[in-house]
């Protein structure tokens, strides 16, 4: 188990407020941070082969420690490959993957502060190789699962499953996207996020060349999709992987994307024109009352922005996670096998 010290942690993040430096909270892998509705900040991240989980409160009134969910032999934590997580009213999923490319997901029941057993969410074994796996919540204990699949072709696919009992069982895998070209980008991040019946599903492609993003729509809750669309007007001619698939978050006024072409990272509203946002890599996003905040990794330091305020740095390291809580927005992130971790007071509009 990985203690967090309430007091040094109040005292790490009230400093980085004040200077703009984060700390380390922790010795792992890839953190993902993840609010629910009632303010509490979920944190997951991978060290070893054991996956860990903590929750604290960002006004630093409640710290618990860190728990360790499980063990997954050969757990892949690398390149924004480490354990995911998704959160409903009832129960919290984290799904994470080994180097033989099966998926787990491990679901804690929030009434009785129970963790599941582990439960395969892939039905052909060995087929998410490249690791490239999420996850989201969508209320009433549905959860949706996508990943890079390699079933059938050897191709990597778009493929999708359905957890509809909080992430105890999955449904029969489904193909959501498959590149006429033969695959999609090998090696970059998949994303998902959900609401009622909307899912939203963002993957790069591979077609005649151009490693651009896609956006795949569903209105029935992952049953269906609409054909992928591109998302942005430009495009990335590559004749190699960029490993950087960006995210896609939902705001009031619908979902936004943000990802990389080149060294330029940009935003999109899908349908609309993309909108640089800086120089840099694994740009993130999260949703807020008043807009969304961005972060990125560029030269080994990481950065955030807000609405039109200028970016700022938050410390040494790269793969940043984001979610806002109120005027508060929380980053975590990598730096030399350490969980970085910092929050900023967002200015209000």
């Amino acid at each position: 188990m990985v203690m967090i010290n309430l007091i040094s942690l109040v005292l790490r993040l009230l400093s980085f407020w004040a200077t703009g430096n984060g700390q380390s909270i922790a010795i792992g892998h890839l953190p993902v941070v993840l609010a629910d509705k009632q303010g509490i900040v979920h944190l997951v991240y991978g060290q070893d082969s054991t996956i860990y989980y903590a929750t604290y409160s960002p006004t630093l009134t409640v710290v618990k420690p860190a728990v360790a969910v499980a063990t997954l032999p050969n757990l892949v934590a690398s390149a924004k490959r480490g354990p995911q997580l998704a959160i409903t009213d009832q129960t919290i999923v984290i799904t994470a993957v080994n180097k033989i490319g099966d998926i787990f997901a491990y679901a804690l029941d929030r009434r009785t502060g129970k963790w599941s057993r582990a439960v395969p969410v892939n039905d052909v074994p060995a087929i998410a190789k490249e690791g490239f796996q999420a996850v989201a919540g969508a209320g009433k204990n549905v959860f949706h699962a996508v990943w890079l699949d390699l079933r059938g072709d050897k191709r990597n696919k778009i493929m999708g499953a359905i957890s509809r009992d909080g992430g105890r069982n999955w449904s029969a895998n489904k193909v959501i996207y498959q590149s006429p070209d033969g695959s999609v980008c090998e090696c970059c991040k998949v994303s998902v996020k959900a609401s009622d019946t909307d899912v939203y599903v963002q993957f790069r492609n591979w077609l005649g060349g151009s490693r651009d993003l896609y956006l795949a729509h569903s209105t029935d809750g992952g049953i269906s999709y609409a054909p992928a669309r591109k998302v942005g007007t430009g495009t990335w001619k590559l004749n190699a992987c960029p490993m950087d698939g960006g995210t896609v978050v939902l705001t009031a006024n619908g979902p936004l994307t943000v990802w990389r072409r080149e060294n330029t990272l940009y935003s999109c509203i899908p349908g609309d024109t993309e909108q640089p946002i800086a120089n840099g890599r694994n740009v993130t996003a999260a949703a807020g009352a008043d807009g969304s905040v961005m972060a990125w990794d560029e030269n080994g330091m990481v950065w955030a922005k807000y609405g039109g305020e200028s970016a700022i740095a938050l410390g040494k390291g790269q793969m940043p996670s984001l979610t806002v809580v109120g005027q508060t927005a929380v980053c975590a992130w990598e730096n030399e096998g350490q969980v970085m971790m910092g929050v900023v007071t967002l200015p209000k509009k």
